[in-house]
């Protein structure tokens, strides 16, 4: 899907301009018209995007971000910058805030605590960039290989809105409940990938190793029982990928660049991206967890009195997924229009209809206070689809276990009895 910009005449009789997702500008247009507003233009956001480039200033700034680039893949020293340490330099620059240390201050007291020697330099090339009233963020977005790409928006966010205190508070949590839900999962997970590979990799050997031993058996034995058929079928199939192992590798090659290809275009991505935030196994987790991030930078920018169709629009920069960008982008110009911008939540049927009553309820009252206590059920229902995620995991290993010993009994374990039991409990 591509971005549009559309110069409209609403039902009101007010001149806006939406941002919309559509495939073409027909689509656009025809979307116009269903909500009763009167297009004047509609441009290609991309091509907006791309005379602005045109600009002295924007090739300015690209010459400077590709110098930064260099910069930056000279700084690949051995310590790694781990979230753990991005959590504590969280915390600490927090804490310094709280005491009303300047920004300059606190990263100064940090740098000279800290010992990991990437962060370190990082840290000193901050300081010499806000000496030079560059702003904080700007830097982070420099070294996106350490700082994730969330919390660099949750600094941006209070750095614009004055509200850098809250948005750090925010940005420990992030990282807290992101580690935290890794952590849990990766426990229950890893040992059941273990397991599932181990029994792919004991079927595989026992059916190359077994099937030849069978057949050796049945000779040996001069059995009048005719060898399985299931065993005939394995064993050719076992065969044939020994013999063209290499064919198989380079559609396995193929089918992983097509994916990645695919991933790439704007179609593709928006796809792989709803199907991440609506799968049946994890897809609820992922959504809450863009939600509850949006949450808490439109939370930070209400309390600064700014209008929510503002807050949303700046908020949306601590999301990825393009799926929930199309969604809050139609939010947004349902407020342009005069409609209510919980609308396009509701109609995608992922969020429980406790937290769509109490976004409605706080859309007629006060929004940042229900908000805060939206916040806290949506870390409820978080705890919730994790708890429900984990019982799962295992229940899929079980059926995994189950269906690989099956194939073992009927491959293996049932023509060695047919043989020296005489067949006879099979007849």
């Amino acid at each position: 899907m591509a971005s549009f910009i559309c110069k409209v005449l609403t039902p009101q009789g007010q001149i806006v301009k939406i941002k919309m997702n559509g495939n073409d500008k027909i689509s656009c247009l025809k979307k116009l018209k269903q909500n009763g507003m009167t297009p004047i233009s509609i441009k290609s956001s991309f091509n907006i995007l791309k005379n602005d480039e045109k600009t002295s200033a924007k090739i300015y700034s690209s010459r400077r971000k590709s110098k930064n680039k260099i910069r930056n893949q000279i700084i690949q020293l051995s310590d790694k910058v781990t979230i753990e340490e991005i959590r504590i330099f969280t915390n600490n620059f927090y804490i310094l805030k709280k005491a009303k240390f300047t920004n300059h201050h606190a990263l100064k007291t940090i740098m000279n605590s800290t010992k990991n020697l990437q962060l370190k330099k990082v840290l000193n090339i901050m300081l010499k960039n806000l000496e030079s009233g560059k702003l904080i963020y700007k830097t982070m977005e420099e070294y996106k290989n350490i700082f994730p790409y969330e919390y660099i928006y949750l600094i941006k966010t209070g750095e614009l809105t004055g509200k850098l205190e809250d948005s750090l508070e925010h940005a420990i949590r992030y990282l807290e409940d992101e580690e935290e839900i890794k952590r849990r999962i990766q426990k229950t997970l890893i040992p059941n990938i273990i397991m599932f590979f181990g029994i792919i990799i004991m079927t595989i050997l026992s059916i190359l190793i077994g099937v030849p031993l069978l057949k050796n058996i049945f000779l040996i034995n001069e059995s009048n029982i005719r060898f399985p058929k299931i065993l005939l079928i394995l064993s050719f199939i076992m065969e044939k990928v020994i013999k063209y192992w290499y064919i198989i590798i380079a559609l396995v090659v193929f089918v992983v660049f097509s994916i990645i290809r695919y991933k790439n275009t704007t179609n593709g991505r928006y796809k792989i991206d709803k199907f991440i935030a609506t799968n049946i196994l994890f897809g609820k987790i992922s959504f809450l967890l863009d939600f509850s991030r949006l949450l808490g930078s439109v939370l930070i920018n209400l309390k600064n009195k700014m209008r929510i169709q503002d807050a949303l629009d700046i908020s949306k920069n601590v999301i990825k997924n393009t799926y929930m960008l199309d969604i809050i982008d139609r939010a947004i110009n349902n407020i342009y229009v005069g409609k209510s911008w919980i609308e396009p939540f509701e109609n995608e049927k992922i969020l429980s209809p406790i937290v769509i009553e109490m976004l409605k309820k706080g859309d007629t009252g006060n929004l940042a206070e229900l908000m805060e206590k939206v916040e806290q059920y949506i870390d409820f229902e978080i705890e919730n689809e994790i708890d429900k995620l984990l019982r799962i995991l295992p229940e899929i290993s079980y059926t995994i276990v189950g269906i690989a010993i099956l194939i073992f009994i009927i491959t293996i374990v049932m023509p060695i009895m047919q043989v020296y039991l005489g067949g006879f409990l099979f007849r």
